[in-house]
């Protein structure tokens, strides 16, 4: 494995910022980070897969993607609460952001954000033409359920573009970290805590691997991986994912 650069210089995806990103002595995923929007590497290749899907050529960065009336139009849902993507879709008029908390009924609001829960949805079929989501499937306790569930509210031709935490070579297959077979959590292996974006923790419940392809194809998706277009060898192996609905 090559050694990391410390910085280097590029135009944000997600912010249109041109500056240099620096290493911060994370995983390559979440570090060299935007300097004016935070953005993570992980999150400007979601944003670039967005781009290649919508930009058309038009746009070089979200920023201006979401001034396009050809995108600012679309129906939009984003499940999550963190990341770089929220003050720049928000304004959007059909943009809907949603959280899962388990004291309030689902469909309801808090705080201006929605309360779903990604295996049963309460959107009507065919509600969406985007979803994206940032590293939320690895702690969803049944992802192909909350995968189809999704493909019911997308409309055929719409996408899920979405980053799961893999990275080139990815495993060839998936694993459970967790038995979800009965009503109670059995954990397999070592249990495994992400931060939930409001200061708490969020379970992994599977290691995705590359038999993800055949999985989503059966959920209704023709599923393609987009990378960095960086020559550095440690970058390229980032990735995100886009579902288009079929």
């Amino acid at each position: 494995m090559t050694e990391r650069a410390e910085s280097y210089s590029g135009i944000c995806s997600v912010c249109g910022t041109h500056g240099s990103f620096r290493d911060m002595a994370q995983s390559i995923r979440e570090t060299y980070q935007c300097t004016t929007c935070r953005a993570s590497m992980r999150e400007r290749v979601t944003a670039d897969a967005i781009l290649a899907m919508y930009a058309r050529g038009r746009s070089t960065c979200l920023v201006e993607l979401a001034e396009d009336p050809n995108f600012s139009n679309l129906d939009i849902f984003e499940p999550g609460i963190s990341g770089a993507y929220r003050t720049i879709l928000k304004p959007l008029p059909s943009y809907k952001n949603s959280f899962y908390w388990d004291d309030i009924p689902f469909g309801e609001e808090r705080d201006g954000v929605r309360n779903e829960d990604l295996q049963a949805l309460t959107f009507r079929d065919a509600s969406f033409d985007l979803v994206i989501s940032s590293d939320i499937f690895e702690h969803v306790r049944h992802p192909w359920t909350a995968f189809r569930e999704l493909r019911r509210v997308l409309r055929t031709g719409g996408c899920h573009i979405f980053s799961i935490p893999v990275m080139l070579p990815m495993r060839t297959h998936g694993r459970l970290r967790v038995d979800t077979s009965g009503p109670e959590d059995v954990h397999i292996l070592e249990p495994v805590y992400h931060g939930d974006g409001k200061g708490g923790r969020s379970l992994v419940y599977t290691d995705f691997g590359a038999d993800l392809y055949d999985k989503l194809e059966r959920c209704g998706y023709k599923t393609v991986a987009v990378r960095s277009d960086h020559t550095d060898e440690e970058r390229r192996k980032v990735i995100a994912f886009i579902c288009l609905a079929v």
